[in-house]
This record gives C-alpha cells, sequence and structure tokens, in this order.
C-alpha cells in the first residue's frame, strides 16, 4: 500500500507541475463500473449489489479545433486549460455505473476575427458533470471486458482578460465578458484484465491487477466567448461547436488490493488529451 501511494503522489505531482493545460473529459478513472474490486477502504459495502466510490480527475488537453459562426470568424481552438474534478459513484449490480462531478475549470481560447487574432483567458471557476458507465459483457476466455462510458459536463466562466490584434483588450467589462461551455461524449471501449501478481498474494509495486483498454468516442462541445469593452465594442466567434467529432482513446487502470485504482488515459484525433485520476472504494 506504501508504494502505491508513493507512485500516485509523484504521478498527481508530475501532472500539477504541467503549466499548458485544457479543456477535455476522460472516459476512464476507473475503466470499468466493477474496478475497483474488493471489501472497501472502510468496509462501508451498502449491500452486495451496491458500493460507493469516491476520487478525484485532472484532465488535460493540448489542442482540441473548434468553429464559430459569427461574420468573418476562423482559426477558432481552444489552447489551454484545466479540469479539476472530484468524483462520486456507486455500482449497481457490479455493472452500472452512474456518477456526479463536481469541481472548478479555467480555459484560454483564439480566433480570428475580422483579420484580428483574439485571444481570450478565463477565470477559475465551478463546473460540474454527470455520466454513467455501464458493463456491456464481460468474457471470460479471455478476459476481456466490453465497457460504454457518457459524459455530461458544463462550466460558465468569467472572462478575466483578453488581447485582440496582440494588443491587451483595455477596459474590459467582465461582467459581460464571459466564456460558456457545454460539452457531451460517449465511448465505446474494450478493455483486458491481468492478474500481475502471478497468483501470489504479493502486488507489483502496489498493484496487483492491471486493465488497459483502448476505443472509440463521439464527443461534442457547444458554447459561447465574448470580451466586451465598457465602450460597448466586443469580439464574439459566435456560437461555437467541436470541429472534430470522432477520436481514439487509450489508458490503463493500475488497480491495489486495497479497493485503490489510479488511471492514466490518452485521446486523440477530435482532441489531443491527457486524463489522471484516482478511485477508493468504500
Amino acid at each position: 500500500m506504501k508504494s502505491i501511494n508513493v507512485i500516485v503522489s509523484v504521478i498527481i505531482a508530475a501532472i500539477l507541475a504541467i503549466p499548458s493545460i485544457a479543456f477535455a473529459a476522460g472516459v476512464g478513472s476507473p475503466a470499468s463500473p466493477d474496478s475497483p474490486k474488493g471489501p472497501g477502504v472502510f468496509s462501508l459495502k451498502q449491500s452486495k449489489n451496491l458500493d460507493i466510490k469516491v476520487g478525484g480527475d485532472i484532465d488535460l488537453l493540448f489542442g482540441r479545433d473548434i468553429k464559430g459562426n459569427g461574420t468573418s470568424v476562423s482559426g477558432a481552438k481552444i489552447t489551454s486549460g484545466q479540469w479539476y474534478m472530484g468524483k462520486i459513484s456507486c455500482t449497481l449490480f457490479n455493472r452500472f455505473s452512474p456518477y456526479v462531478e463536481l469541481g472548478t475549470a479555467r480555459l484560454k481560447a483564439k480566433w480570428t476575427e475580422n483579420g484580428q487574432d483574439v485571444k481570450l483567458e478565463s477565470d477559475t471557476n465551478f463546473a460540474w458533470g454527470l455520466g454513467g458507465k455501464f458493463l456491456i459483457w464481460d468474457f471470460q476466455k479471455p478476459k476481456i471486458k466490453l465497457i460504454t462510458d457518457g459524459l455530461y459536463r458544463a462550466s460558465e466562466l468569467d472572462a478575466e482578460k483578453g488581447t485582440a490584434g496582440g494588443s491587451s483588450i483595455n477596459n474590459l467589462d467582465k461582467s459581460k465578458s464571459f466564456a460558456m461551455l457545454r460539452e457531451w461524449q460517449i465511448a465505446l471501449i474494450a478493455a483486458g484484465e491481468f492478474d500481475v501478481t502471478g497468483g501470489k498474494s504479493e502486488e507489483v509495486l502496489g498493484v496487483s491487477t492491471i486493465l488497459p483498454y483502448a476505443g472509440i468516442k463521439y464527443s461534442d462541445i457547444s458554447g459561447r466567448f465574448k470580451l466586451e469593452q465598457s465602450t460597448g465594442n466586443f469580439y464574439n466567434p459566435g456560437k461555437i461547436k467541436s470541429d472534430r467529432n470522432v477520436g481514439i482513446v487509450f489508458g490503463c487502470d493500475f488497480v491495489g488490493p486495497n479497493s485503490v485504482s489510479l488511471n492514466l488515459e490518452g485521446r486523440l484525433i477530435d482532441e489531443e488529451a491527457f486524463t489522471g485520476g484516482l478511485t477508493v472504494l468504500f
């Protein structure tokens, strides 16, 4: 248990040290509704068909192209930001896991409007999400799970500052400047399950089971960005949506013997993204 605590601490510290991170939505953490397994760290399992899991995710994205329907708008992109989300979920009948996410978010975005390069940077503000994970099929030989995950997530952020044509926007009216985002996605993944102890009681580096997984996802975002000066002049790309919707996802759960799971995940094509998450079964 000490080994996995050290590993988790190092990975979380490395994630927090990354200076450029942006909006994204993870699929795993954990990959399967029935993971992690065990009696729970405090043995608070409610019944054989219901257990409670608490965790946290850090979602990082290094670029996502978007479209704005405003006049003379092009080159829109979410360039950096972050989601720090706490998560609580339960597992029903060892197959379905609904969950709620609460946390904070911030972002940076850019677009070209009437020939001017515009950049927006938001503050850090409240974000929330609702989702569910369902184990479609659990093959025994070979040990492969087929899983689907769906998520809706939202945030309404105030614009902290902005630039236009390379110069800072003076007299920014923060009460009328904002970045509003709505995001949803659905994913289908296949996950393997491997006992790394070789049937022995001792775990390897604090890990007893690994669940590597990969799959595809469909996602979209909608919302609005606006930078308005006190004079009434404003910059606005119009309604935004994703430029690409279909992507791939791949990752791995590292499960300890004491009802703790660490998740690492990457996503490509529609977004370039990374997620780190920790889940504890109670």
